[in-house]
């Protein structure tokens, strides 16, 4: 029994031989591991019947933004003079109202003289870097 009390106060004052002066990460453990993180591809879609802005650049082109701030930019089948007079934007896609990148779209702008369609050949997601150089070159 004294054997064992021993044993049991050495071992308690002995470092554990795993103990490498590493630290854990729980951050990057959650990011690496975590299935109720949302992953990159989680921000390409968004639901088209909420949106928070938009922005014309050229006749062809929409930027449109999430109501949780991601950024997409529309690349319009034609131009759409509609959408100068739009005072609400809603998008459609195959079916349903989420929008993804990669996905053809609608946008419908809603105007005094009612709803306008206007079809969407590509959407595309702006990662960080592409909205930085969005936001220099407008100048923001």
């Amino acid at each position: 029994m004294l054997f064992l009390a021993a044993a049991a106060a050495m071992s308690s004052a002995v470092p554990a031989s795993a103990d490498n002066g590493q630290r854990f990460d729980h951050a990057a453990q959650m990011n690496a591991y975590s299935n109720v993180l949302p992953r990159d591809h989680a921000r390409a879609c968004f639901d088209g019947r909420f949106i928070a802005g938009a922005n014309r650049s050229g006749p062809n082109i929409l930027y449109v933004q999430s109501p949780k701030g991601a950024i997409f930019r529309l690349r319009l089948a034609s131009n759409c003079p509609a959408l100068d007079d739009a005072h609400k934007l809603t998008m459609r896609s195959d079916g349903g109202d989420l929008i993804c990148s990669g996905d053809p779209a609608e946008t419908i702008a809603w105007t005094a003289a009612g709803s306008r369609r206007c079809y969407v050949n590509e959407v595309h997601w702006l990662n960080p870097g592409e909205r930085l150089a969005l936001a220099t070159a407008v100048g923001r």
